[in-house]
C-alpha cells in the first residue's frame, strides 16, 4: 500500500466517525437517561464516545500499519524536478477522524416529548443545517487528503512548506551551514536558522513540522544540512540518480 492510498483510506473512517456519533446520539443517549446516578451515566456516555474514536483510529492504524513507518527517502515529483515529503497517514488519520466526529455535533437533535427517545430536531432549517454542515466538513477533509497537505518540497532553489492554505518558501542561500540537527524526538519540529536580514543580528529560527510528514526526521535533517553545505548538488534535485547519491551521502 502506498502512502497516497493510506491517506485516501482515511476519508471512509472520517465518515464512519460522523455516522457513529449520530448513532450514539440517537440510540445510546436515551439509554444513559435510565442509568443512576447521573455521574455514572455521564461516564458511560464519555466511554461510548471514546470507544468510537479509538475503534476507528485503531482500525485505520491496523489497516495502514505497513506504511506508518517514516521512510529515509523522498518521493520524486513527476516533471517538477523536486523531492517531496508527503503528509503522513499516521498524523492525518486521527486528525480527520476527530474532525469527522466533531462535525456530527452540527446535527440537531431533540428529546421526543414524554418519551425516552431522541429524534432529529423538528425546527425550521434544522434538517438543512444538519445535512449541509457535515457535508461541507467531509468535503474539506476529502480536499485535504487529495491535495496532500501539509507537505514539504525540496527543489533547486530551496525548501517549500505547503500547509493547508499557506505556502512558505526558504531559499538555500538563506540558511546557515551546520544545521539543522536531528530532532531529539521523532515528533518534534526541526529548527532551521536563517541568515538575519540585518548584519550583526541573531539568526532567525524557522520551524519545520516533522510529525505531520512522511519522512524520517533524521534523514530530513541530514538532507537539508547536506544541500546547505553542498550547493553543487542542488541542480540535480528531483532525479533518481541524485536521490540514490543522497541516500549514500547521508547514510
Amino acid at each position: 500500500m502506498s502512502p497516497r492510498v493510506a491517506r485516501l483510506l482515511i476519508w471512509p473512517f472520517a465518515v464512519a466517525a460522523l455516522a457513529l456519533r449520530i448513532c450514539t446520539e440517537l440510540w445510546f443517549k436515551p439509554v444513559t437517561w435510565r442509568i443512576e446516578p447521573s455521574g455514572l451515566a455521564f461516564l458511560a456516555w464519555v466511554a461510548a464516545q471514546a470507544a468510537c474514536f479509538l475503534l476507528l483510529a485503531g482500525g485505520h492504524a491496523l489497516l495502514t500499519r505497513r506504511v506508518r513507518q517514516r521512510p529515509a527517502t523522498w518521493e520524486i515529483a513527476a516533471g517538477a524536478e523536486s523531492f517531496v515529503a508527503p503528509a503522513s497517514p499516521r498524523w492525518l488519520g486521527p486528525w480527520a477522524i476527530l474532525v469527522g466526529w466533531l462535525a456530527a455535533g452540527a446535527v440537531f437533535t431533540e428529546r421526543v416529548p414524554g418519551e425516552d427517545r431522541v429524534r432529529l430536531a423538528e425546527i425550521p432549517g434544522a434538517l438543512a443545517l444538519s445535512i449541509a454542515v457535515p457535508a461541507i466538513v467531509l468535503a474539506v477533509i476529502a480536499a485535504v487528503l487529495l491535495l496532500d497537505r501539509p507537505r514539504l518540497i525540496l527543489d533547486r532553489t530551496g525548501i517549500s512548506k505547503q500547509g493547508l492554505v499557506r505556502r512558505t518558501v526558504i531559499r538555500w542561500d538563506q540558511l546557515l551551514p551546520g544545521g539543522p540537527r536531528p530532532p531529539a524526538r521523532r515528533t518534534a519540529n526541526l529548527t532551521l536558522l536563517r541568515q538575519p536580514t540585518t548584519p550583526g543580528r541573531s539568526p532567525v529560527p524557522f520551524s519545520l513540522p516533522v510529525g505531520s510528514l512522511h519522512v524520517d526526521p533524521t534523514f530530513l535533517a541530514d538532507t537539508i544540512r547536506h544541500y546547505v553545505e553542498h550547493p553543487e548538488h542542488r541542480s540535480a534535485i528531483g532525479t533518481e540518480h541524485e536521490l540514490d547519491r543522497l541516500r549514500t551521502a547521508v547514510g
